[in-house]
């Protein structure tokens, strides 16, 4: 019974002990912190929706946002004043950074230069109907160019260039939504140095038509070309039996030929001996006679 009061004073002394040591604790700690600093931020010009290629980019889609500035793009818009009424030369994706290389110089309108890739040109060929796909040919579309020429006395059908972008219809570098196909009159296509010549020289010389690809299809496929021989399906077996066929006819219309020459040949005089004596043939108007000529003795 004398002993049931030290369960209690032990119990209060390892209570005091215990808050004695959290609190030295957390004064430990309390001086252990360090002050942060507040962030750093900018204002640069984001783009609130998505801004397509060769679009003059308005005021309307442009906003104004704080970031941190280690996050802030060196070539950044800062004002929108500085990004509106310019045309976008790339596409900006909505929530990006409005950066000047996307952006062609105040004061220039859509134009293909600012569009264009560097390694490629840009070159206009005529199309109607049937060469521009009837109309369903729009910017941005991808075709490969068929051409037909006539060489050695063949006609010869070949797809020449293949997975080549078209960078504008009649004129217009843009494809407007639910817009309705319509017959144009010229194809701007993108091409390469080399791809420009080709396609210049064989224009010159034959004729092209554009062949529409589907979309994100950009393997290549190696063709022979056709003649007319084979897109009407006649097999090298046929063709090469053709010459063969042709080759013994000939060889039967020569060989009474042949008789007949020879024949001929049998029927004339022998020709003189060399003894000085020459036979000449005159011919008057369509008569022929054979004078003999002796050479004078010495």
């Amino acid at each position: 019974m004398k002993r049931r009061w030290l369960i209690p004073v032990v119990s209060a002394i390892l209570a005091l002990v215990t808050t004695v040591v959290v609190v030295g604790y957390l004064q430990t700690l309390r001086r252990q912190v360090t002050v942060v600093a507040p962030i750093k931020t900018e204002a640069v010009v984001f783009a609130r929706t998505g801004i397509a290629e060769r679009r003059i980019v308005g005021a309307g889609a442009l906003e104004i946002r704080q970031i941190p500035a280690e996050a802030v793009h060196p070539q950044a818009a800062r004002r929108i004043e500085d990004v509106a009424g310019r045309v976008a030369v790339a596409p900006i994706f909505a929530d990006e950074q409005v950066l000047a290389p996307k952006l062609a110089p105040v004061g220039v309108n859509v134009g293909l230069a600012f569009v264009l890739p560097k390694d490629k040109r840009a070159m206009t060929i005529a199309v109607n109907e049937v060469v521009g796909v009837a109309g369903f040919v729009f910017p941005g579309d991808r075709v490969d160019v068929v051409a037909t020429v006539h060489k050695d006395k063949i006609n010869l059908t070949k797809i020449v260039l293949q997975d080549v972008e078209v960078m504008a219809i009649a004129q217009k570098v843009e494809q407007k939504p639910g817009e309705e196909p319509r017959v144009t009159t010229s194809a701007t296509l993108a091409l390469t140095p080399q791809q420009t010549e080709a396609l210049a020289e064989i224009d010159n010389n034959g004729r092209v038509r554009l062949a529409l690809r589907p979309h994100g299809v950009n393997d290549t496929v190696q063709t022979a070309g056709q003649t007319i021989e084979a897109a009407l399906g006649r097999t090298s077996t046929s063709v090469a039996a053709a010459p063969a066929t042709s080759a013994r006819a000939a060889s039967a219309t020569a060989r009474p030929q042949a008789r007949r020459v020879a024949a001929t040949e049998a029927a004339l005089p022998p020709p003189l001996k060399p003894n000085g004596v020459y036979r000449v043939d005159l011919w008057r108007a369509t008569s022929k006679s054979t004078v003999q000529v002796e050479e004078p003795r010495p």
